[in-house]
């Protein structure tokens, strides 16, 4: 049986403490957040917010913690495996601890792009900071064309002739996303309070010239209400740890030139202008920007 989870990234870096079991519990281990202490015959383990450890204690810092907010009885199967194999499979490192209720999942917080981008293709729902990331499928057509509509009108009202507006209406977007979903590729959406509020689509760069070994991050769009919060920069990272995940494959995209907050935004996240295209049409011949990432691994080794 499949299992399908839902996944919370809580607050807070976390570290874990080893401790020689003579030591008994510190005055510091009473706090917010995940707490958890495990005594063997040869240590004490404590898990807890990083920034009440001393600096003296012997601990690894970095640790993300991600609650797995389906609740099953304990000998349930299938849960921790399917919150594991996703993310062990993408060459991470992970690991597992669990109170009566819920089982809770220590990734590298520098690698949790990585592990949200494995837990989504593997059909979880991911959440943090109240927004909540899953992949859409066929039912998501109407959410992801009116939701797509209304940004790109907003973005584009002064820089788009008036009659390309005008033709890329609804209906047209509705045909748009009920064939693309039906292609092979990747469209994440963020909801918040149930209501969709960004989307990032990524497919093969077929229909880019030169480019046919990468993936093409066609649309990412963030309504105005959700903007300046980072979830356009959640969705650019996570569209680049799901390019690297095919093949150690990069990522490349198309931006319109005179879409300036567009391209000061991807540039400054990294990417670098490949080539300068116009487009196809026929709707409108656009002057575009080629932009493009490295996988991020290949990156880290030039660093």
């Amino acid at each position: 049986m499949t299992v399908y989870l839902a996944l919370t990234a809580l607050e807070g870096d976390y570290a874990v403490t080893r401790r020689a079991p003579g030591e008994g519990l510190p005055d510091w281990l009473a706090g917010p957040g995940l707490l958890s202490v495990t005594q063997a015959s040869d240590e004490v383990s404590i898990l807890c917010l990083a920034d009440r450890v001393p600096a003296k204690e012997v601990s690894a810092r970095g640790w993300q913690a991600v609650q797995v907010d389906t609740c099953a009885p304990l000998d349930q199967p299938g849960v921790v495996l399917a919150a594991v194999e996703p993310v062990t499979r993408a060459g991470l490192g992970i690991f597992v601890t669990s109170t009566h209720d819920r089982d809770y999942l220590l990734v590298r917080a520098a690698r949790i792009a990585q592990a949200e981008a494995a837990w989504l293709s593997a059909g979880h729902r991911v959440s943090a900071g109240g927004v909540t990331l899953r992949v859409a499928g066929s039912d998501d057509v109407e959410t992801l064309a009116c939701l797509h509509f209304r940004v790109w009108q907003e973005t584009y009202a002064r820089i788009a002739p008036p009659e390309v507006r005008l033709a890329l209406n609804k209906a047209r977007r509705l045909a748009y996303w009920r064939e693309r979903l039906a292609q092979d590729g990747t469209t994440v959406i963020a909801e918040r309070a149930g209501e969709a509020v960004a989307l990032a689509a990524l497919s093969p760069a077929s229909d880019l010239d030169g480019f046919g070994d990468a993936m093409e991050l066609g649309h990412l769009y963030v309504a105005a209400e959700a903007r300046g919060t980072g979830l356009g920069r959640r969705l650019l990272t996570i569209a680049r740890a799901i390019a690297g995940a095919q093949d150690g494959r990069g990522l490349v995209l198309a931006v319109v030139r005179e879409n300036t907050p567009a391209v000061a935004f991807y540039t400054g996240q990294g990417g670098q202008v490949l080539a300068k295209r116009r487009d196809k049409g026929p709707l409108w011949p656009s002057d575009n920007l080629i932009l493009g990432w490295e996988p991020e691994d290949k990156a880290k080794a030039s660093v």
